[in-house]
């Protein structure tokens, strides 16, 4: 299961998630979400004769025949509980009015998270598009991931997604990027990750700058077609590669929203085949995967930095260009 939403697990939202098992309700809060049903106990372990040891392992409030992960030393990993993580987001959030829209545990508790949506950005518009915005908090009970917190376009619902904004926040692709490791003094660092969450909303007016002035940039259909080509080539332009060429130019011209008349066009008609059609085939969730956290999702922001790049961007374009000139 890609989603690794398993049988001591539970993802609720306010919508249905692509995996078709949220449960939903009409509001989340803090105070009553899934995480507040169960807590994480650590156990000590002992050796034979009681001899205490360094070591111990995680068990759950509600059922103490679950356990999370394997055992951990308590010398080098402090857990991070499901009430001081819910107080942390509670920190981020204090006088906002941000709207919790899925919280919940994935691979059997090992990892547990929370999004919201950023004020005044629940569905913004950039260059006539919509967008979604979220905050996203997560962390690792089982050692497999950090405390985290980002922004982006993604909510996390699934361990797909949950990886997916680890993957952006570890390899520096979101705009607001906190990490923090379970060590002892952990939760002194709390005060400060509340503090950037004003620079989380400030990124994503970026963004939306950023496209709205692609609009301004009128480019034509041959100007398209060199831009990507110099994006998608290397040293020469490859069948596989012409024929991606040629469906980014319908994409520019007549994909969601799109009229192939400006900068914006461009960089949906590149988004959208990078999160719908760079797998190939019909296979929905290798391509979900890939758009999300693999080299699709690279590629996407790799694009969208061609944006705050005039120089980088007809660069691409002069390459694109020579590459299209040596298929005549």
């Amino acid at each position: 299961m890609a989603h690794k939403i398993e049988t001591n697990d539970k993802q609720q939202g306010i919508i249905q998630a692509w995996h078709g098992k949220t449960e939903i309700l009409p509001v989340i809060t803090l105070e009553n979400n899934w995480l507040r049903d169960w807590e994480i106990v650590p156990l000590p372990l002992f050796l034979k004769g009681d001899k205490a040891t360094p070591f111990a392992l995680l068990s759950c409030s509600d059922d103490e025949q679950i356990t999370i992960g394997n055992a951990f030393n308590t010398e080098s990993f402090r857990p991070v509980n499901n009430a001081e993580f819910l107080s942390l987001v509670e920190n981020c959030l204090a006088g906002t009015g941000h709207k919790i829209t899925s919280v919940g545990s994935v691979r059997n508790r090992g990892r547990v998270f929370l999004s919201v949506e950023l004020q005044g950005m629940e569905k913004f518009s950039a260059a006539g598009r919509d967008f979604s915005a979220f905050l996203n908090f997560g962390n690792g009970h089982d050692k497999s991931s950090v405390l985290w917190v980002n922004t982006s376009n993604t909510c996390t619902v699934c361990d797909n997604t949950f990886s997916a904004n680890l993957f952006s926040q570890e390899n520096k692709k979101a705009d607001l990027k906190v990490r923090v490791k379970h060590t002892k003094n952990i939760g002194m660092k709390f005060p400060d990750i509340a503090k950037l969450i004003d620079k989380a909303i400030g990124v994503q007016g970026e963004f939306l700058l950023a496209l709205n002035e692609a609009e301004k940039v009128a480019v034509t259909e041959d100007k398209a077609r060199e831009i990507f080509a110099g994006f998608i080539g290397g040293e020469v332009l490859s069948t596989r590669a012409e024929n991606t060429v040629g469906r980014l130019v319908q994409l520019f011209k007549s994909g969601a929203g799109n009229a192939g008349r400006n900068m914006a066009d461009v960089f949906s008609a590149a988004t959208d085949y990078y999160s719908h059609e760079s797998s190939g085939g019909d296979n929905r969730a290798k391509q979900f995967t890939s758009s999300e956290f693999g080299t699709a999702s690279q590629r996407k922001n790799e694009f969208f930095a061609l944006l705050n790049s005039p120089d980088e961007l007809e660069s691409v374009a002069t390459k694109g260009r020579g590459l299209l000139a040596l298929l005549n």
